[in-house]
């Protein structure tokens, strides 16, 4: 008869001791998306895929100042939809 209450004790505190039940907005840790990283993520990424268009057109036989400038229209064609709209 007294291990039915222990039990429901030591329940309580082991599911309310994870804080699996508490929201997310209690959380005084709220990380805020920062629109910096995004588009610094994205200059990288165009120039690393500029960069690898450009040495596979050299490699090619392309010029190095055409392949270059064929690697960013590639870029702008392929990835439109990442371009800022006036």
């Amino acid at each position: 008869m007294k291990r039915l209450p222990l039990l429901a004790v030591a329940t309580c505190i082991l599911g309310l001791g994870g804080g699996c039940l508490f929201p997310k907005s209690f959380s005084k840790d709220k990380a805020k998306p920062n629109p910096h990283i995004s588009s610094e993520l994205q200059l990288q990424f165009e120039q690393r895929w500029e960069e690898k268009r450009a040495s596979d057109l050299v490699a090619q036989g392309l010029g190095a100042d055409a392949a270059k400038a064929q690697a960013a229209k590639d870029y702008r064609e392929k990835f439109s939809y990442a371009q800022p709209q006036p």
